[in-house]
């Protein structure tokens, strides 16, 4: 029976080919994208919010008028969400006007 060869110090050279080619891989993307990144990152931050208060941004009075404001816009959404939501039960198309009378609710 013949002996088979050791060969593991061709496999770590493999091994090492193949870490080395990772690194340049990673390596090259990072000059890739540090390259091709916008050259100023502070106009890509800025928001379009329009402040309608007099007080300076990230202060608790202009916190306090955003809250508020959308308060309002929440409440004025809702109350037009309720009266389509009475108009559609209410108009001649809806599911209980279309059972015959079945349900009179004029009466509650």
């Amino acid at each position: 029976m013949q002996r088979i060869k050791d060969n593991s110090a061709g496999m770590a050279l493999v091994e090492a080919a193949v870490a080395v080619l990772v690194l340049a891989v990673i390596v090259a993307g990072s000059i890739y994208v540090i390259n091709h990144r916008p050259a100023d990152t502070s106009t890509t931050a800025s928001t379009t919010t329009t402040n309608t208060t007099s007080s300076q941004p990230g202060t608790t009075a202009s916190i306090d008028q955003l809250t508020q404001n959308d308060a309002q816009s929440e409440q004025q959404s809702a109350t037009a969400g309720d009266a389509q939501t009475q108009q559609d039960a209410l108009s001649a198309n809806s599911a209980a006007s279309n059972v015959g009378g079945a349900y009179d609710e004029s009466t509650f």
